[in-house]
């Protein structure tokens, strides 16, 4: 199995190409790729010159014995601002799928649309989500980096707390997967989107069963989204562990550890705080190896 990290929270600090070779230092196989920036319209993959970016990405890792596992497409959009859809973050989001593919991603978490109150609104976004990825499907066939959903989480605003969002509910996740019915569809698992929303990540693995084929690694405190290292919150590892290997999970093993690592960005901290995540992913993939057992 393999260990991969996430990008966007090495990036601010160190950029791409540092990122690369800090985090194949310390030990990790694969990295998951995030575009968030792209819906900046002067980042670097919005230009012309995006494919000698990625060429000399590729290069990087290569030398590092590192390679892309995952990609995030881009989701920082004003997505209620009038045409910003159809004018930008459609043809954005569907450009991100050729940016991973040149990376050689084989799939890409991309989010739900859910801008919008999830609550007297789950049918509204049920059916924009339903055509929303049916669009996506055929750029996911044509660029052969497969589409994988997600299950968020919203913030109620005026408690201060976090409430159910599109995915949040394993049945609600599973009958939109089993209706998409496509082969460019994956499901992600974020394990730490559970708790917060009054979820079990446990039964939410166990409901969705062989249709995981991502997952996004993190804990917290079962308040907020903290993206803390496993074992910092909550969570119970050792029956997240046992539930992968009772699925029989064949996917990496990615963490989305932002809020833990943002923290050490000197880089005699990074590379120690990197290679003790690295140490917390072998033992939880182990773990899950055990149980297999």
């Amino acid at each position: 199995m393999m260990l991969s990290g996430p990008m966007s929270a090495m990036r601010p600090g160190f950029g791409d190409e540092k990122s690369i070779t800090l985090m194949a230092a310390a030990g990790f196989d694969a990295i998951d790729y995030t575009f968030n920036e792209m819906y900046m319209r002067e980042n670097v993959w919005n230009q012309a010159n995006w494919r000698e970016y990625a060429i000399k990405l590729v290069r990087k890792a290569n030398e590092c014995k590192i390679c892309f596992n995952q990609a995030h497409a881009p989701f920082l959009f004003n997505w209620e601002k009038n045409g910003e859809m159809e004018n930008w973050i459609l043809p954005t989001i569907k450009h991100s799928f050729e940016c991973a593919a040149s990376l050689g991603i084989p799939h890409m978490i991309v989010h739900p649309i859910h801008h919008i109150k999830y609550k007297g609104n789950e049918k509204y976004l049920w059916d924009w989500n339903m055509e929303y990825y049916k669009e996506l499907i055929s750029v996911a066939k044509n660029t052969g980096v497969q589409i994988a959903l997600e299950n968020m989480l919203q913030l109620d605003e005026k408690r201060g707390c976090i409430v159910p969002d599109v995915f949040a509910k394993p049945q609600e996740y599973v009958a939109f997967y089993d209706a998409l019915a496509s082969d460019e569809i994956i499901a992600c698992v974020d394990i730490g989107h559970s708790g917060p929303t009054g979820e079990d990540p446990v039964e939410l693995l166990k409901i969705l069963g062989s249709r995981v084929r991502a997952i996004h690694v993190h804990d917290n405190c079962f308040r907020n989204d903290d993206h803390f290292l496993p074992y910092m919150g909550k969570i119970d590892w050792e029956a997240v562990t046992k539930t992968l290997a009772d699925i029989d999970y064949k996917g990496d093993f990615t963490f989305e550890v932002t809020n833990f690592l943002k923290h050490y960005y000197p880089e005699p901290l990074i590379s120690s705080a990197l290679k003790f995540e690295h140490d917390v992913g072998r033992y939880l993939i182990s773990r899950i190896e055990a149980y297999k057992r």
